[in-house]
């Protein structure tokens, strides 16, 4: 999605929120501009809901790999990939998506690792400290997810929440 797409939409939504939100006592119209709104959030996700997150996360997994790599010195431990695992522009999402959940399954092994007697008997504060980092990983990944997740239409109507429109 380009810039000024995204700055459009953005747009519509804010003048919607801060012009006739707050200037309708009707529900019926109040109803029908969050409507709007979450179709105009939809549409914009729709644009480039997949690329951008999912390569955002495959990012975060990457450089959580590697920070576990060096925290963890010699213990073994379950493997993980050699990173970076995106070199290019890849704009195949179905890919991406791919890289994205094997990088998931890899971090909750080496968070089941990590949280182990086996890695707490080589190097306690090594361990804690790469649970601490995978938990933080994967918190920071939800974060994402949830970001591009927009919220219910019917949750934004009922909590006459104009903000949360946003998504």
């Amino acid at each position: 999605m380009s810039a000024s797409f995204e700055r459009l939409i953005d747009g519509i939504i804010d003048s919607l929120q801060s012009h006739i939100v707050p200037n309708s006592n009707d529900d019926f119209v109040r109803g029908q501009v969050f409507s709007a709104i979450y179709a105009l959030n939809g549409l914009k996700l729709a644009a480039d809901w997949k690329a951008g997150p999912l390569l955002e996360q495959v990012r975060l997994q990457d450089d959580t790999f590697a920070a576990v790599e060096r925290l963890a010195g010699g213990m073994a431990h379950p493997e993980s990939p050699a990173t970076p695992r995106i070199h290019s522009d890849v704009s195949d999402v179905a890919a991406i998506e791919a890289l994205r959940d094997d990088g998931d399954r890899r971090l909750g092994q080496l968070l089941l690792w990590a949280s182990g007697e086996g890695a707490r008997a080589v190097d306690r504060a090594a361990a804690n400290e790469i649970e601490r980092l995978l938990r933080r990983a994967i918190c920071d990944q939800l974060k994402i997810e949830l970001a591009t997740t927009p919220k219910s239409m019917l949750q934004q109507i009922a909590g006459g929440d104009g903000g949360a429109a946003q998504g």
